[in-house]
């Protein structure tokens, strides 16, 4: 199982709301389109606010596909730009292939 992990960073005094539109991101993800991830909040070493939200995908093309779907997802979008309006700058993302 390949994991993408998205990191974004809080702005100052606004953990709880970004958690909150992090999540709320999450699931409807989870639910529209049954993706499975869960996110998680740094509270040792790093930054301060910062958040990691990890989904499982098959491979690359899966994630590839999840991607041109929610891009055109309206509802996901404006989901997105409450979230980006609670963080730092844009999200950091990796996708992990394991060894």
């Amino acid at each position: 199982m390949n994991k993408m992990v998205v990191v974004t960073n809080a702005k100052a005094g606004k953990n709880r709301e970004a958690i909150a539109a992090t999540k709320a991101l999450g699931d409807y993800v989870r639910t529209k389109y049954g993706y499975k991830g869960e996110a998680y909040l740094q509270i040792l070493g790093g930054t301060l606010g910062t958040i990691y939200t990890i989904a499982e995908f098959d491979d690359a093309a899966s994630y590839q596909a999840l991607v041109a779907k929610v891009m055109k997802d309206e509802g996901y979008l404006a989901l997105a730009r409450k979230a980006a309006e609670l963080t730092t700058s844009p999200p950091t993302l990796a996708f992990l292939q394991p060894v």
